[in-house]
């Protein structure tokens, strides 16, 4: 009886030994069976943007393009800019530009002076070494092909300005000019373009946002005239946002 018992235990352990192996086996059987189809589809669509790259892969190499900019910081602004395709969806290329206030933002003055009036805005040309990261062609119009883009930059003006500063006489007319200058002060900035871009044949149009952290008052601030810092009269520094247009030709 007791032999009887301990076997019929014994054999029960078994079972259950066998079941939970089982139902572990299984589990891991297809958590195996998932991992491999995750691993399929991720192989499947590597294979595919490979294929799409070399598909591109004769696609013109060269961008120049030709834009505008309109910002929060009342400011309009004109570039030309290269880039060059490294990747079908990856370039490094460069802008040239200049950016200009459209309204004032303060006039620096005090007893007897201000700020001339061919200064009162503010002005400069910049470089700007960037990134283009373009996605592959998400819908087709006709001929045209719709895609998006980003390009990350770093926008750099000419680190020097000059003020001509008036002094006026007791009738408040202009009698004789001085100037100040400086090297000191923000000029350069990060910054990130993103929008949309539509590509006939050779040639695109583009148009989107821009996201900057230039202060173009940056280094007007640092001029200081009869002891009165010019920043006193200017705004605080605020972020800049914008909306751009371009239009490119690809060879």
């Amino acid at each position: 009886m007791f032999l009887g018992a301990s076997s019929l235990k014994w054999a029960r352990e078994s079972r259950k030994q066998i079941y939970l192996f089982n139902f572990v086996g299984t589990n891991q059987f297809l958590k195996i069976i998932r991992m491999k189809k995750v691993a399929f589809l991720l192989c499947l669509m590597g294979c595919a943007l490979l294929a799409k790259a070399q598909g591109n892969a004769d696609l013109e190499k060269n961008r120049v393009t030709l834009g505008g900019l309109l910002t929060s910081s009342d400011t309009w602004q004109m570039d030309l800019s290269y880039h060059y395709m490294m990747l079908p969806y990856v370039g490094v290329g460069a802008s040239v530009g200049y950016w200009a206030q459209f309204a004032i933002d303060g006039v620096p003055q005090g007893d007897g002076w201000r700020i001339g009036d061919d200064y009162k805005k503010v002005q400069n040309f910049y470089l700007r070494p960037s990134l283009h990261l373009v996605t592959p062609t998400l819908m087709k119009i006709a001929d045209a092909q719709l895609r998006l883009f980003a390009e990350p930059g770093f926008i750099m003006n000419i680190p020097y300005c000059n003020v001509g500063v008036s002094l006026l006489d007791a009738h408040g007319l202009e009698r004789d000019v001085q100037n100040v200058s400086t090297s000191k002060g923000n000029w350069y900035a990060f910054d990130c373009k993103a929008g949309l871009s539509l590509f006939i044949d050779n040639v695109s149009i583009s148009a989107g946002y821009q996201y900057s952290t230039l202060d173009v008052l940056g280094m007007r601030r640092e001029l200081v005239y009869n002891n009165k810092q010019f920043n006193d009269f200017y705004s605080k520094r605020k972020v800049q946002h914008g909306g751009f247009v371009t239009i490119g030709y690809h060879f």
